[in-house]
């Protein structure tokens, strides 16, 4: 089986079992060209897994959780393995990316997106799932790995222990949710 109906299968394979957790829930579909350098790297992503997961992660007082990705705010994150089930994957990536545990609550959409080579049209497209979910923090809003709230603003940012680089030092909660911060697909 070629890459691009691996992907194919997986995703329909993805869709049934977020239905079956989740209900219903909007489902777009988009194709997007890319030169050929991106296309074979979605393929190689293809391989580790095949839902992109975008966490809208509330705390008790309403605030969002941020992360800083290339010099914009936006939610957290994740890219759960192929061997993983969605959720608990999603749920993992988010805390191994901010330091703060989390459980989804909902899922707002899903997008189903064909990435195409644009360089050599006759290629079929991989596919890739994206899924924007809805998340509450833990009771505690962290893990142990997040050591300090910066208080200057009454919510502050999130700082990991000197010790861990794996803890991204731009993880911050905000009042609002902005546009920008959520993928339009």
């Amino acid at each position: 089986m070629s890459v691009a109906e691996v992907s194919r299968d997986r995703v329909e394979e993805r869709l049934v079992a977020l239905e079956d957790e989740y209900g219903g829930f909007p489902i777009n579909q988009t194709t997007l060209a890319v030169p050929s350098d991106a296309y074979e790297r979605a393929g190689e992503r293809c391989e580790r897994g095949i839902v992109d997961a975008y966490v809208q992660l509330y705390n008790d007082s309403d605030d969002v959780l941020l992360v800083e990705r290339d010099g914009e705010w936006v939610v957290p994150h994740g890219e759960p393995a192929t061997s993983e089930r969605v959720v608990p994957g999603t749920e993992a990536a988010v805390r191994e990316a901010t330091g703060v545990g989390c459980s989804l609550t909902d899922l707002t959409r899903v997008t189903i997106l064909g990435v195409r080579d644009e360089d050599h049209p006759d290629r079929p497209p991989v596919y890739r799932l994206v899924a924007v979910f809805v998340a509450e923090a833990d009771e505690s809003g962290s893990t142990d790995r997040v050591s300090a709230v910066d208080a200057a603003e009454g919510r502050g940012e999130l700082r990991a222990d000197a010790g861990d680089d794996r803890t991204p030092e731009g993880v911050r909660w905000h009042p609002t949710l902005p546009d920008s911060a959520v993928p339009m697909h």
